[in-house]
């Protein structure tokens, strides 16, 4: 793959787009960009940091999408179909998001450790045997 052509495909990724995507719009293949990240390490370094910006971007995208207003019927009320079809888009483009740069936008899960740890060794049998059964 052709330097230049490498670097249309960094773009459409820098822009939001997967890897797949972009390779497609470009006319080429994952495969060949890949093979063309292992032969040049500029490359490799330009895709990681599109992907780094891509999902800013894809981050951003999220949220305007998610501002939209629920489209209504002819009534004037909202379609639950369209509420839950957007609920939908969003939990997966989250998802998406999570998996793919988890430190930036998975889930915080923080653990507080409160008292002192004991260890079965330092237990005595009937304080061991209750702790087994529950």
């Amino acid at each position: 793959m052709e330097r230049d052509h490498a670097q249309r495909i960094i773009a459409r990724v820098q822009d939001g787009s997967s890897l797949r995507a972009a390779c497609r719009e470009e006319d080429g293949t994952v495969q060949s960009f890949l093979r063309a990240c292992e032969a040049d390490a500029g490359i490799a370094d330009q895709y990681a940091h599109a992907r780094e910006i891509g999902n800013d971007a894809e981050f951003e995208a999220l949220t305007e999408f998610a501002a939209q207003l629920p489209e209504t019927g002819p009534s004037g009320a909202v379609d639950a179909g369209y509420v839950a079809w957007m609920r939908l888009q969003v939990d997966t483009r989250k998802w998406a998001l999570s998996k793919k740069a988890p430190k930036k936008y998975g889930d915080r899960t923080e653990v507080e450790h409160t008292g002192r740890v004991t260890h079965a060794h330092e237990m005595s049998d009937d304080d061991l045997a209750a702790y087994l059964k529950g």
